[in-house]
């Protein structure tokens, strides 16, 4: 049965090769004729390319290739026909362009750009982050180190599709840790995450767009945090040399195909996931990065399940309501012994249910709270090993600048690993803030004034806004006292003053006034940035969220600042008020009790 199989696949591969004999057409003909028709073989891999039961396609891949065939019309006035066809599996659509390629053809599969397949076909540039990780069954233990993963894993099952990286990654782990894993194989990609979950004890690599939707789920998987695989990103194939190469990167990199990327990622995949991502793939720490995200879905899956726990009280009480109404009505009506008795045992059969329901949601609330101090303490753990070797790495930096006989390209060099790593220690930073204020952790407030901490704030800041010509102007005079932490208002005032400095533009003014007013502090922030639109104010607040409004002079966000403003005000009793408008600046104020 597997020959003949063998035998059907390979007449079906040819028949494809001669189906697509003929003359394809090239880049600079095309510009002659100004119209055209170029072949896009495809596999459907969700979601990125989707095909419906009518025959109709969609997905992130589809909408890029016609915005491609608007792209050379708006451009250089070329008409050119999409002729889409399906192909089996991801070989066949390699294999064409590869053994028979033509001018004019291409291929799409989520395929991702490496090395050695560049000696086969040519790539356009990179239209998605390729990152894969390691995931698998919830039955299998976490490892966390290679030691662990050479021990256990030599008796599970690997999934993987043939002649892909996801084959190529599973074979180099088995050679180079010499562990003898059985791999089974799948058509496609699509095919890996079922295969996982048809039995336990198996495990495969997953692009990570695929493994944040299936959490998402809610599926029975779960993420080992040992060897991920960050590629060069998936791209369109076509014949090496082809001069199609040039249109094709010239519209990956222009404005209008990161728009109709971005509105694409958001449909298909959802704001979060492609934030993830870019995160990751610009060099932010993705261990932590992922750790934080499936601790939100467990918090997530928490609340739910404390809803639920409402809900079932709810029902129970309206139920033993309900009994207890049927009683009364019974005793009224009937012998009372006998109504009395039968009452009885409905009443102890629903409570034995209840209990048992009961039982049950408290158990499984008590799991995930367990697993939920686990991803924190984890999370912590993290954070300060981390910081160790980051302040080393500034203290050498330091070190290293000291020499004068370095040349201006070193000292340069030298201050730019400083900076970096400074900046690796702020977020990490933040990140252990997020968590403490989440853990909801408070110590003894005491009265404090204003003044000092924001002269302090301002004197922190002052270098920086002085590298973008920003006037720092504080209005403040007498005692503004207030109770609280000197840390929280720092953080507030820290983070407010941060924001407008890297979203106002060269040579403006940024204002900080305090006002007493009605019993309260009013602390104004006001820049004069581009401000916010209202669908920015609706998301601000979120984690590792980022706006559409980007900092002036390159500077990067981690999307934890006014997350963090929001919660330390809280934490102080005070309450966090703005103004903004696009192109008119934004006022954030922040009103604490007068003592």
């Amino acid at each position: 049965m597997r020959v003949i199989r063998s035998i059907f696949f390979t007449i079906l591969y040819f028949s494809c090769l001669l189906d697509t004999v003929g003359s394809g057409i090239s880049w600079s003909e095309i510009q002659k004729k100004k119209e055209g028709s170029i072949t896009i073989y495809y596999r459907s891999t969700e979601p990125f390319l989707i095909e419906e039961s009518d025959g109709s396609l969609r997905g992130l891949e589809y909408e890029m290739m016609v915005g491609f065939k608007y792209f050379l019309w708006n451009k250089y006035g070329i008409r050119i026909d999409l002729d889409w066809q399906s192909k089996e599996s991801f070989k066949y659509v390699f294999g064409l362009i590869k053994d028979n390629p033509k001018e004019g053809e291409f291929g799409l599969d989520i395929i991702s750009r490496t090395t050695v397949r560049e000696q086969s076909v040519g790539f356009s540039d990179p239209y998605f982050p390729d990152i894969q990780v390691l995931v698998s069954d919830k039955s299998i233990p976490t490892v966390s180190s290679l030691a662990e993963f050479q021990e256990q894993f030599g008796e599970y099952t690997a999934v993987s599709v043939s002649e892909t990286t996801y084959d190529q990654y599973l074979k180099n782990i088995r050679k180079e840790h010499a562990i003898d894993f059985n791999i089974i194989y799948k058509e496609s990609s699509n095919d890996i995450l079922t295969g996982i979950l048809e039995q336990s004890g198996r495990f495969g690599y997953m692009d990570l767009p695929n493994y944040l939707i299936a959490l998402n789920q809610n599926l029975a998987i779960k993420r080992q945090p040992i060897l991920p695989v960050k590629g060069i990103g998936f791209s369109i194939i076509f014949k090496k040399g082809s001069d199609w190469e040039t249109p094709i990167n010239e519209y990956l990199g222009s404005a209008e195909y990161e728009i109709l990327r971005n509105k694409g990622i958001q449909k298909y995949l959802g704001s979060d996931v492609y934030d993830l991502i870019e995160s990751i793939s610009q060099g932010e720490d993705e261990e932590m990065v992922l750790l934080l995200k499936e601790k939100e879905l467990v918090d997530r899956e928490l609340l739910e399940r404390s809803k639920q726990v409402q809900q079932q009280e709810y029902i129970s009480n309206m139920l033993i309501a309900c009994v207890v109404i049927v009683f009364l009505i019974a005793f009224a009506l009937y012998n009372r012994s006998k109504i009395k008795s039968k009452a009885n045992k409905i009443l102890t059969a629903h409570r034995e249910m209840i209990e048992n329901q009961n039982e049950l949601l408290s158990k499984r609330n008590n799991e995930l709270l367990e697993l939920d101090e686990e991803k924190n303490n984890f999370i912590n753990i993290l954070s300060h090993d981390l910081r160790a070797p980051i302040n080393n790495i500034t203290a050498l930096a330091g070190l290293l600048a000291m020499d004068d006989n370095l040349s201006e390209s070193q000292v340069g060099s030298i201050k730019h690993i400083a900076a970096e790593s400074r900046r690796l220690n702020k977020m990490v930073t933040r990140i252990l803030d997020v968590e403490r204020i989440e853990s909801k952790s408070t110590e003894d407030f005491r009265e404090l004034d204003l003044s000092p901490v924001l002269e302090k704030v301002l004197k922190n800041y002052k270098q920086q806004a002085l590298d973008k010509k920003i006037t720092l102007q504080l209005d403040t005079e007498g005692e503004h006292k207030v109770m609280g932490l000197e840390q929280y208002l720092f953080h507030v005032f820290e983070n407010l003053l941060s924001n407008a400095i890297k979203f106002s533009p060269l040579g403006e003014a940024i204002w900080i006034r305090v006002i007493k007013k009605d019993g309260q502090h009013l602390i104004n922030f006001t820049d004069g940035g581009p401000g916010m639109t209202e669908e920015d104010q609706q998301l601000m607040f979120k984690k590792f969220q980022r706006l559409s409004a980007k900092p002036t002079a390159g500077e990067r966000s981690t999307g934890l600042g006014l997350s963090i403003v929001a919660k330390y005000t809280e934490l102080l009793g005070g309450k966090l008020t703005w103004e903004s408008a696009p192109n008119e600046g934004t006022t954030f104020t922040v009103s604490l009790k007068a003592v």
